[in-house]
């Protein structure tokens, strides 16, 4: 033992050390606020990446209609003439000149489970004759939330 140090100094550290090896677990409070903090951060994750999710979805739709229009441009040059709705790509009428399958059935069907909407001619102004478009998550034609392909 080192006498050049005064006791009661050696006794205070000694009192201190044994306080620092008696604590060995958290108290209740402490646990409940990181039970608060990771609460929080699940809860922020949760509506950003709800956030991403509905973003996601309108880009598979717009990059979908974008496919959809070249089915139709590839129908149009085997048959002449415009399909009157996206299921004739799908089963070509009797009335075409080539029957040739141009996608599968789930190939018209949107992120929301909905059939792509074929419209010609086009009601807005898209320098085409005609228009696909979604009617979004709603599952309601002329509403806010209606996707159109660029």
């Amino acid at each position: 033992m080192n006498t050049s140090l005064p006791s009661n100094l050696l006794f205070s550290r000694s009192l201190s050390y044994a306080r620092t090896q008696v604590r060995k677990g958290f108290t209740l409070m402490e646990m409940m606020l990181v039970l608060a903090i990771i609460a929080l951060l699940i809860a922020i994750g949760a509506v950003a990446l709800t956030d991403v999710q509905g973003g996601a979805e309108i880009t598979a739709a717009r990059a979908h209609m974008n496919t959809l229009k070249t089915a139709v441009i590839q129908y149009k040059t085997l048959n002449r003439s415009y399909p009157s709705k996206l299921e004739d790509l799908v089963t070509p009428p009797a009335n075409a000149k080539v029957k040739k399958s141009l996608l599968q059935k789930t190939g018209i069907t949107d992120p929301w489970d909905s059939t792509y909407q074929f419209r010609s001619p086009a009601k807005h102004s898209t320098g085409q004759p005609y228009e696909i478009y979604s009617m979004g998550p709603d599952k309601k034609d002329g509403t806010e939330d209606d996707v159109f392909a660029d």
